[in-house]
């Protein structure tokens, strides 16, 4: 062999001994791909200004962080958990995890770029004050039913104790939900619709026993009937025990009112319905009956339902932003969108036929002080006398009636004798694209409001939201 091969595979070994024997390569030398924010956080030792360190909880597409009351959400410092050697970037500069300042009083954009470079992943950061036990809640909520806004407002002896929004009462703007935001009340329209009956009856220009219909009814020159409908008073209508049921259709909620007007629309209930039981002697949840009481305002007033609602119920009460909603182009500058679930149209109900029933728009501030105002308590001056008052809530259907128990729940308008709330008069609203709950006066002398702009059809929801409502009473109790 000679000596220049001897040299060559003697260096060929020596280089295969160092590579066997010599460090192992260093995984670190291989950069991570993973691009992750799985948390954020405002701590009280970087935000003197906190009372306590604030964490984020999962939402719908963003990270929610509710920090104290208080807090100046324009100059924060956030913590940021994100992959191994990944970078944070907003409006494209680089942050220093709990030492960059940001405003986080809007809707911030996070950038989040793996080590190695090749993978960027975008985040939502969204921030608000308040209560972080009672919004976790609401988001869970949320989460659970796929409601991107909702509001909340909860008052003790005629004192709002906390009021907020969360998500987004526009979605494609992004536009934060407050609690003056209008939302769409559903059948929480109702209440409203019986106010307007009890001031007429206050007035004198009505009783709550008078017939509605027939040749001795108020509304005789607005309708025709051929049965047992001269029997209905307007006590029937406030307490669902005028003889129509949903057993068929509601018409109020079905294709059949398509082209109609609103009076076309309930001389074809008359013409087409027969009642189901002899008014008075039973109770069957009717929207149809609300419409009627819309007209039986509406004729005796001389003024348009909305117009009467406002002027005469609304106005006494100092408050002005309650009104009849609209489709999506009538949409008011601070209203909410509705938003569609399980083949439902947010937009698919005309307000003003179901105005009386189910189309009045409000945000859980404004129900706040309705609320206040017929509460029968010393302090906000209330626009009943009370034994208005105690006949609105505590009328019950004529005691010789079938004693079914639905039959004792309900006074004229107002659900009562729930024992979730005990003492309170209480209502929930459902429609495409809203579910609301409202709660006056308990025992304990609380009241709450939750509006959401959308809903889902799960049949869990409308009980999430009774038994919510009734737990964040007693937490503020």
């Amino acid at each position: 062999m000679s000596s220049f091969r001897k040299y060559l595979l003697l260096l060929l070994v020596s280089a295969f001994a160092l590579a066997s024997c010599g460090d192992p390569i260093d995984p670190k030398s291989v950069l991570s791909d993973d691009a992750n924010l799985t948390s954020v956080s405002f701590s009280k030792a970087d935000n003197p200004s906190m009372s306590v360190t604030a964490h984020s909880a999962p939402c719908l597409g963003y990270l929610a962080v509710t920090v104290p009351e208080g807090t100046n959400l324009t100059a924060l410092k956030a913590k940021y958990y994100v992959s191994d050697g990944a970078v944070v970037l907003i409006g494209g500069q680089k942050q220093v995890s709990g030492v960059t300042i940001n405003d986080f009083s809007n809707i911030v954009d996070v950038q989040v770029v793996s080590e190695s470079g090749n993978v960027k992943r975008d985040y939502v950061i969204y921030v608000k004050t308040g209560n972080a036990s009672v919004d976790a809640k609401f988001y869970q909520f949320m989460v659970k039913h796929s409601v991107p806004g909702v509001s909340f407002s909860v008052m003790r002896n005629e004192k709002v104790l906390y009021s907020t929004g969360y998500g987004y009462a526009v979605v494609e703007n992004r536009t934060k939900t407050t609690p003056d935001h209008l939302f769409r009340l559903a059948s929480i329209s109702k209440q409203f619709t019986t106010l307007c009956i009890m001031v007429l009856y206050e007035r004198g220009l009505l009783s709550i026993d008078d017939q509605v219909f027939g040749e001795n009814g108020i509304l005789k020159n607005e309708f025709k009937i051929k049965g047992q409908e001269h029997l209905i008073t307007v006590r029937h209508l406030l307490q669902h025990s005028a003889g129509w049921t949903r057993d068929e259709i509601d018409p109020m909620f079905n294709s059949v009112r398509n082209g109609k007007t609103l009076d076309e629309l309930l001389q074809w209930v008359l013409d087409n319905q027969t009642l189901k039981f002899t008014p008075g002697t039973n109770y069957n949840y009717s929207n149809v009956g609300f419409s009627f009481l819309g007209r039986v305002i509406e004729v005796v007033s001389g003024k348009s339902y909305e117009a009467f609602l406002k002027e005469d119920v609304l106005k006494p009460m100092g408050i002005t932003d309650i009104h009849v909603g609209g489709g999506i182009d009538e949409r008011r500058a601070n209203e909410c969108v509705y938003y569609s679930q399980d083949g439902t149209n947010g937009y698919g109900n005309p307000m003003q036929v179901i105005a009386a029933c189910g189309g009045l728009i409000a945000s859980t501030n404004q129900l706040m002080s309705v609320l206040a105002h017929i509460d029968g308590r010393d302090g906000v001056p209330d626009l009943l006398k009370p034994e208005t008052l105690d006949l609105m809530y505590n009328s019950e259907i004529d005691p010789n009636a079938d004693s079914g128990t639905n039959l004792r729940r309900y006074g004229l308008g107002w659900r009562r004798l729930a024992g979730y709330y005990p003492g309170a008069h209480w209502h929930g609203g459902n429609i495409a694209g809203t579910a609301t709950i409202w709660v006056g006066n308990t025992n304990a002398g609380m009241s709450a409001a939750i509006l959401c702009n959308s809903r889902s059809y799960d049949k869990s929801i409308d009980g999430d939201m009774q038994t919510m409502i009734r737990d964040l009473m007693e937490v503020f109790q």
